[in-house]
């Protein structure tokens, strides 16, 4: 990070220094008060559980620099500074914004109900074989998240690669006059989140607000997943007249109609590989099995093109990509294989992670474990049922799960709408300890086993059990 004045913090927060000197520097940027440490600026985040006001005297006293209050009677500490502000995460926000503004670089962002992560570290993987690049460090796309990704731009950073999450009305706005990308990738439009949002035409709206600065400078443009119904309810919905550019489009996908396609998709011994279609042709290889994956393969080979990244290092940069932990990572034990996508969930990647266990699985028997997907409101059980009729669609196509194993309540419609109308077997299990010791009863040498389900269901834990 680059050092900057607490007198610049305080006019780009337009605060008020309650205590302190207003001509030290700051050298780095926590929320967590355990990191904080000489020339750090603590931003106190008012939680649920915790207001970490609190832990102000702490931070003081391990060398910060100064730290941010929205309340005025915090007494004065024997080091350091103290800016007042009306809301701290705002304020955080405001000074991220600020550091942001230094730097004149092309900036990435990458939003989408699913497929983020990955598609962010595909991007990465090929951009990197030319430029230094920034990029989204584990989960930090949320509000919190992205503005502390800012201060890890550097004075020798060529390019930044931004995930954007969001969750709320609104939320998706405030990010994006954060990290001001110029282009934007929209990987998807599914149901995370439809209990808060309502709708997927307000899904897509809210995150079609990061097209904001797409275009204005660095050459930049929206790429979007053109499969499906994609290219109709963004046209419909994205508020593209708060574009400050003309927002160039670039749709991506398997369809004839998209700019940028894969065609020739096969199944290899160890992945899948396809024939990459944009300004240059070539075979792509990738360790990493289902169409989302290729997608994501796709957009990363066209924005290594964008950013002059050479065709063969493109192609080898996802040649070598491996999955991280939690997002599709192959685990083995005792003669069977167990597909951890534990990480998070919604009833889109559910469906594309069932659909790529066929892929996987050349023998043995093919097992889907699967938790709720939280935060589907009033249609919980409705898009539930809609992994169930997947599964029981997919099996009258000749991709047929030989056992479904489901934890929760939500994910109990998936068991019931498969066993109300297949005959393939089912079990309902009251906690991820009776899935796992009924996995191990149930796996045999050869099989293939899909663990998924929301973050929140903490479907790792299967996976442990499994494979311990």
């Amino acid at each position: 990070m680059i050092p900057i004045g607490i007198s610049e913090i305080l006019k780009a927060v337009d605060g008020t220094l309650l205590w302190g000197d207003k001509n030290g520097v700051v050298t780095n940027v926590v929320t967590d008060s355990r990191k904080a440490g000489k020339d750090s600026l603590f931003v106190p985040i008012v939680g649920e559980r915790v207001d970490a006001h609190r832990f102000i005297p702490q931070v003081m006293q391990a060398g910060a620099s100064v730290t941010f209050s929205s309340k005025k009677d915090v007494a004065p500490e024997d080091s350091g500074s103290c800016i007042y502000v009306e809301d701290t995460l705002a304020a955080l926000q405001k000074t991220a914004a600020y550091y942001r503004s230094r730097f004149d670089i092309p900036v990435i962002g990458v939003t989408g109900s699913v497929g983020k992560t990955t598609t962010k570290e595909m991007i990465s993987a090929v951009l990197e074989k030319k430029y230094r690049v920034v990029k989204t460090q584990g989960n930090w796309n949320s509000q919190i998240g992205v503005a502390l990704m800012m201060f890890e731009l550097e004075p020798e950073t060529e390019l930044a690669i931004f995930e954007m999450g969001m969750s709320l009305p609104g939320e998706m706005a405030r990010l994006v006059e954060i990290a001001k990308p110029q282009t934007a990738v929209m990987t998807n439009i599914g149901v995370s989140h439809i209990g808060n949002l309502g709708s997927r035409e307000n899904i897509a709206k809210e995150k079609g607000h990061i097209v904001k600065y797409v275009g204005t400078s660095h050459e930049g443009k929206l790429y979007i997943c053109g499969n499906g119904d994609m290219k109709q309810i963004t046209g419909e919905n994205v508020p593209y007249s708060l574009c400050e550019a003309k927002c160039p489009i670039c749709y991506y996908g398997t369809e004839a109609d998209c700019e940028v396609r894969a065609t020739d998709l096969t199944v290899t011994e160890t992945g899948q590989k396809f024939v990459y279609h944009g300004r240059q042709t070539g075979e792509v290889e990738l360790s990493v099995m289902g169409g989302h994956n290729v997608n994501n393969a796709l957009v990363a080979m066209a924005l290594g093109e964008q950013f002059g990244v050479a065709f063969a290092d493109a192609v080898q940069a996802l040649k070598e990509y491996r999955p991280f932990s939690m997002r599709g990572e192959r685990k083995d034990a005792y003669g069977y294989h167990v597909i951890d996508d534990t990480y998070n969930a919604s009833p889109d990647s559910i469906n594309s992670n069932i659909d790529a266990l066929f892929d996987y699985a050349k023998t043995g028997q093919k097992i889907a474990v699967l938790g709720d997907v939280l935060e589907l409101g009033e249609q919980s059980e409705e898009l539930h049922r809609g992994i169930g009729k997947f599964i029981v669609e997919e099996a009258q196509k000749g991709k047929t799960l030989d056992l479904v194993i489901t934890v929760g309540e939500g994910a109990s419609f998936i068991a019931k709408q498969v066993e109300e109308t297949s005959n393939i077997p089912v079990k309902i299990c009251k906690d991820n300890e009776e899935a796992a010791a009924f996995v191990k009863k149930c796996a045999k040498e050869g099989d293939w086993i899909l663990v998924k389900g929301s973050r929140g269901m903490h479907m790792d834990e299967v996976v442990q059990k499994v494979v311990m």
